[in-house]
């Protein structure tokens, strides 16, 4: 990845360098005012993914772009904005493009900025990234879903650069009033337990099963086979890649006297009073039985015994029947984002 000096109006212009030239100190103030909006618009914790990010950016390894002050005075300037990316073999993701929401009121002569948005700066350094991605050999295709931008807020730079465009919705049930001690019953025939260490390779199975032919597999391709649902389960479980796991919460159903599981579901603290369900999925031939309404019943009552208030989960909109599901179960609304996917012809 080049640098480049970005002139976007007349007598205006800020540079765009690689990401891997600065180290994390250099962003910190960014990231404090990107946790700002995750807590305020997801009731999310960003602050972990955010140290993350630090030490990936000490050590030089994030692959990306910033837009950087070039005002006066020797060196680069302030970071106003960054877009970084991670590579999966012959697939690259999107990790987040994110700029300072304060950048308009920066004062000149300090800053280069004057006069450009957020979204014009993002949308800069999203085109710089798509492109070096796009014109990248080993690059065969590009996933991204910008969870914290609300839809719609990149889809022109998506589509331009040749992407697939996805929907999804942000919901949230808060869970005052909810019942703690009620009995949930299991629909007959099946038996159910919390997660367990050695449940990583049959919930793959379970998982790439599910999928198949889901209009999710198209937009994380991971779901369409074992091996790559196994990494998604491991960014889940083992490395907080969507907060902090819960094994208490999470359970897995068997029919009784089996050994592989017929569902799941997956839940993660994601702050001190906010839990996210990062996975639920019910095998095809057991779906319409209750099992997905049964275990986010059982969601409810874990996460309420770690004293957190609400659940979110996120859904594509064209699940139609989840969907419907989750707002028969209290779920609302409370933001969209994009998914999107590209491949190289």
């Amino acid at each position: 990845m080049q640098y480049a000096a970005v002139r976007v109006t007349s007598g205006v212009s800020y540079e765009v360098l690689d990401l891997r030239h600065f180290m994390g100190r250099a962003l910190r103030l960014l990231l404090e005012a990107e946790e700002r909006v995750w807590t305020s618009r997801l009731h999310w914790d960003y602050r972990p993914s955010a140290k993350l990010l630090l030490q990936y950016l000490d050590s030089r390894m994030l692959p990306g772009y910033a837009a950087v002050d070039s005002g006066p005075g020797p060196g680069p300037g302030r970071v106003a904005a960054y877009a970084f990316c991670v590579y999966e073999d012959t697939k690259a993701v999107v990790g987040d493009v994110f700029a300072d929401p304060d950048i308009e009121h920066w004062k000149p002569p300090a800053s280069s900025f004057t006069g450009q948005s957020p979204l014009e700066i993002e949308e800069t350094l999203l085109r710089h990234l798509l492109e070096t991605l796009q014109h990248s050999p080993h690059v065969n295709r590009i996933e991204s879903q910008l969870l914290v931008h609300p839809s719609g807020r990149h889809e022109a730079g998506f589509r331009t650069a040749g992407f697939d465009l996805y929907r999804r919705l942000f919901m949230i049930r808060n869970l005052d009033g909810f019942d703690q001690w009620a009995q949930i019953e299991l629909p007959t025939g099946f038996e159910m337990r919390s997660w367990r260490d050695d449940d990583m390779q049959p919930a793959s199975r379970l998982i790439s099963e599910c999928y198949a032919g889901h209009p999710d597999s198209h937009i994380n391709d991971q779901y369409r086979t074992p091996i790559g649902s196994l990494r998604f389960l491991q960014n889940i479980v083992r490395f907080s890649g969507c907060g902090t796991f819960s094994p208490s919460v999470s359970h897995l159903v068997f029919e009784h006297g089996g050994r592989e599981p017929v569902a799941l579901m997956l839940g993660s603290r994601v702050s001190t009073h906010s839990g996210h369900i990062t996975q639920l999925c019910v095998r095809p031939q057991d779906r319409g039985r209750g099992l997905g309404k049964m275990l986010l019943a059982v969601a409810a009552q874990g996460f309420l015994k770690h004293d957190i208030r609400e659940i979110s989960l996120t859904v594509t909109e064209a699940n139609s029947t989840a969907v419907d599901l989750y707002r028969r179960e209290g779920y609302q609304v409370a933001h969209t984002f994009d998914a999107g996917v590209w491949e190289k012809s």
